[in-house]
């Protein structure tokens, strides 16, 4: 989802796992590194979250 305001773009990330498909994660500054540059993880399966841009 693209919003256009006042010459400001905002882009909402979506985090989806990749592994059992849940949608609920936590960040940590000691999860980034260059494959997770944000830091999620999966709550049920501790794998690292896809980002799917809306």
């Amino acid at each position: 989802m693209w919003w256009h305001f006042k010459d400001i773009i905002k882009v909402y990330l979506y985090f989806k796992c990749p592994c059992c498909s849940g949608s609920q994660y936590r960040t940590s500054q000691f999860d980034i590194s260059a494959s997770n540059p944000h830091g999620a993880k999966c709550i049920f399966c501790k794998s690292v979250m896809k980002t799917q841009a809306c």
